[in-house]
């Protein structure tokens, strides 16, 4: 499909296509910027910038293969419990942030 429309796929972008979820959170970003026009341009704009970057860095403790995680796999649930928590005020954000 991606052939045929003269565009890059999934698999090509990045090594093994891992740079895909950042390339399409760019291009939602970018593509169509629709705020109302009685927000905080500001914060309404860093909401998901905040709730993309939660979620990111809530995947540091994930294992990756036996014995080679990014951080210390002892407070790792802990950890990937308090981070998914904070993802939801990105979304609280947004709608304060939207009058």
């Amino acid at each position: 499909m991606a052939f045929v429309q003269l565009r890059k796929g999934p698999d090509v972008v990045g090594s093994f296509g891992l740079l895909q979820p950042l390339a399409d959170g760019l291009k939602l970003m970018i593509k169509e910027p629709l705020s109302p026009s009685s927000a905080n341009f500001s914060l309404f704009r860093m909401a998901p910038v905040a709730t993309f970057m939660l979620s990111l860095v809530a995947r540091a403790v994930v294992p990756f293969d036996y014995g080679i995680v990014l951080s210390d796999p002892n407070i790792g649930l802990l950890y990937l419990f308090a981070i998914s928590s904070l993802g939801v005020y990105g979304i609280i954000i947004a709608g304060w942030s939207s009058n």
